[in-house]
């Protein structure tokens, strides 16, 4: 009977322990698709993220595209209506623009012009001149000198607040935009692009796009209206020459016979030097061939580019980008070249500039996604190991000898130093791109510094250090140097740490510490894996890891780290390394500042 009981209790305990091990499994299944739901949102936001960056990479790269077109149409000749209607066609590869009309405003009669106007409901029969000013949605940009987006429901607002109350065509569109045009220094027109289609929508991001183009045109119909006047009279000519904000020049026989005033202040020389020179003598010597060469096939009456940058240089030493459009004419009955000149220098700076932005976006990009990749990685391990070390206490923590919980819980903090030292890498990192990295020397005994760097690293690096041979040649002990001791531990500890992880078994690193010449060197050298020549010029950029790392952990960033620290000591590193050979890297910084001296 006594048996019986035994058994009874034995086989309750038993169903005990069953149900709490199902409600643990239970709830392990159910973190593992907390978790794997967790990873598949971040994904899909990822995603989002990319196809978003690619999609700006080529907007940006549509907007340069187009932007390089619509001034190769400004020097094709084409009649004004032509190049307009050549702009058009480019706007509709950057946004809608199946209608669009440009407006030209005269401010001193009070009229508006429109030299192209073409609309699928009204047609071109809005394309007219001398239309006197009124208040439509084109008057409105005009006087807002704003980029305007309207709906219906802006415009039936603009409508009761009496803005736009004369309205001309079919202003039943979805969406209107109009940008306003700098023309002469001032706001002379407008170019606006509307859809009727439910659904058209134009953004912030259309009216920048728009802005840019219109200032493009704005420039090329700067030009047409100059040549447009000038050929109606020779005095008005003349007025307009003296008065356009392009250089106008008259070249005959290897010199200029005639430079307005915006040549001059263009090219930066007198009248009179200009006038009593060869028409070359502005020009900046390694462009004068490709000019004079262009300049005979034209008198010739040969086939030539309308229109082509070359540089001069002013009186003051300073050299300008020029664009240049020319044609053969008569002058005195003799053949002459008009030219017109334009100062491209701010323009193609700023097209410069952007160009850099937009490589450094890319670059950008580029490091979030190895740093993503590097984070990703680099943190799943030690996170690993924490959550495999806190489960193993939580669930077998009374079974675990003491010894065993110690090991334990120096996996634990062994995670946790990892994952630290990774984030204070980035954060170096960050600290120096914002250029908040600071280079604080005193004197610092290197001999000691060094060594005491070496047992910190045998002591983190215990398994390394246990096959590596590691030979040292310092200096004496007593000698000092002006250094910044934060910022030499990171050039010495991260190029012996990658030495000893990179070291095969029963290698050799070497490491030595040289005075020569007014100058500190730091030689570590390793019979390692190498560097693969494609890696080694990226090799100090941030998160950049060698394609032949294999599995070796790392976060490539101690490279990029030296890096910083030499540039902050104003020094150099140099690296030579081969695969399967090893590597040297040999940092050299000046201690000019300061003589040896010894330890009181």
């Amino acid at each position: 009977m006594g048996a019986d009981t035994d058994l009874n209790r034995q086989f309750r305990q038993l169903q005990q322990q069953h149900l709490a091990l199902q409600a643990d499994y239970q709830a392990l299944v159910e973190e593992q698709q907390r978790q794997a739901s967790s990873k598949h949102r971040w994904l899909q936001q990822r995603t989002s993220e990319l196809q978003a960056e690619a999609r700006e990479q080529q907007k940006a790269e549509a907007l340069q595209r187009v932007f390089y077109r619509i001034a190769e149409r400004a020097a094709a000749g084409l009649s004004f209506y032509d190049f307009l209607q050549s702009v058009h066609g480019l706007l509709g590869e950057l946004l809608y623009a199946k209608n669009c009309y440009v407006c030209l405003y005269d401010a001193s009669k009070g009229l508006n012009h429109f030299p192209y106007y073409v609309d699928e409901r009204d047609g071109d029969t809005l394309q007219l001149n001398n239309v006197p000013y009124c208040r439509g949605l084109t008057e409105y940009v005009l006087r807002t000198q704003q980029a305007q987006i309207i709906d219906s429901k802006r415009l039936k607002e603009l409508e009761i607040a009496g803005e736009v109350t004369e309205g001309s065509g079919d202003m039943t569109f979805s969406s209107w935009l109009g940008v306003p045009m700098q023309i002469r220094g001032a706001i002379g027109g407008i170019l606006a692009v509307q859809g009727y289609e439910p659904g058209i929508a134009y953004a912030a991001s259309d009216a920048d796009i728009l802005s840019f183009v219109a200032n493009h045109v704005s420039s090329a119909i700067e030009r047409y209206q100059a040549l447009d006047e000038l050929r109606k009279s020779e005095e008005r000519y003349r007025t307009v020459i003296e008065k356009v904000g392009v250089g106008v020049v008259v070249v005959q026989e290897g010199r200029m016979v005639f430079a307005n005033p915006s040549l001059v202040r263009i090219v930066g020389h007198p009248l009179d030097f200009l006038l009593s020179q060869p028409f070359t003598a502005t020009i900046h010597p390694d462009d004068v061939p490709i000019v004079v060469e262009r300049h005979r096939r034209r008198l010739r009456g040969e086939a030539v580019e309308q229109f082509y940058g070359f540089r001069c240089v002013t009186q003051a030493g300073e050299v300008r980008s020029l664009e240049l459009s020319a044609v053969k004419i008569e002058w005195d009955k003799r053949d002459a070249t008009l030219m017109f000149v334009v100062d491209a220098t701010a323009r193609l700076e700023d097209e410069k500039a952007q160009l850099l932005t937009l490589q450094r976006q890319s670059e950008l990009n580029s490091m979030k996604s190895r740093f993503i990749s590097m984070a990703s990685h680099e943190f799943r391990t030690p996170l690993a190991t924490i959550h495999g070390s806190v489960e193993l206490l939580q669930h077998y923590g009374e079974r675990l000898s003491a010894d065993k919980k110690q090991v334990t819980l120096q996996k634990i903090d062994a995670a946790v130093q990892r994952m630290t030292h990774m984030l204070e890498n980035v954060l170096l990192i960050g600290r120096s791109d914002s250029g908040q990295l600071e280079f604080k020397p005193t004197p610092l005994a290197i001999t000691p510094f060094c060594l005491g760097l070496v047992d910190e690293l045998r002591s983190s690096m215990t398994s390394q250090f246990s096959h590596i041979h590691l030979a040292l040649e310092l200096p004496p002990s007593d000698q000092q140097f002006l250094l910044d001791d934060i910022l030499v531990r990171n050039i010495v500890g991260n190029l012996l740490s990658n030495a000893l992880k990179y070291s095969p078994e029963r290698g050799e690193v070497r490491f030595t510490v040289r005075e020569l010449d007014s100058q500190l060197l730091f030689i570590v050298s390793d019979q390692g894996i190498g560097i693969p020549p494609a890696d080694q010029p990226h090799m100090f950029e941030s998160f950049h890891r060698a394609s032949n790392v294999g599995a070796i952990a790392g976060t490539g960033l101690g490279l990029s780290i030296v890096k910083d620290a030499v540039s902050c000591h104003k020094g150099s590193i140099e690296v030579h390394s081969e695969v399967g050979r090893g590597s040297r890297f040999t940092v050299t910084l000046p201690i000019s500042s300061i003589a040896n001296r010894s330890v009181s």
